[in-house]
């Protein structure tokens, strides 16, 4: 394989790689969120309050009076339906799941490119020396 090759190929490779754990940085974050979702429904869940401040948008909040504890879950196509809090609560670990093989899938190919960039720098290297 010619110098410049090499070259050409490690640097797709270190984008790759860099594109990759981008994606697992992402993944990281919807997991943390999920998790934190799951502590303010249990934290929900327990509270006595009558009244809560509810998030509209864009730091803006209204007073919401709670007549139920039950949660209305997008379940996709822009159809809703109400869950009870353990229902809730089991859709999200399957999303956790789900979102835990991704990452280990990812964290593979990561493996994979970083194996082939040690291999192609020391040929590189060794061609050079």
């Amino acid at each position: 394989m010619a110098e410049n090759e090499r070259l050409m190929n490690i640097l797709m490779l270190e984008q790759e790689s860099k594109r990759l754990e981008e994606q697992l940085n992402s993944i990281n974050q919807q997991v943390i969120e999920l998790i934190s979702l799951q502590g303010s429904m249990n934290d929900f869940k327990e509270t006595k309050e009558k009244e809560i401040l509810s998030h509209f948008g864009k730091g803006i909040f209204f007073k919401s009076e709670i007549t139920d504890k039950d949660f209305l879950v997008n379940i996709g196509a822009g159809i809703v339906v109400k869950k009870s809090h353990d229902e809730a609560i089991e859709i999200i670990n399957r999303q956790v799941l789900q979102i835990e093989k991704l990452k280990e899938s990812l964290i593979a190919q990561i493996e994979t490119i970083n194996a082939k960039l040690v291999e192609l720098v020391e040929e590189y290297q060794r061609g050079k020396g």
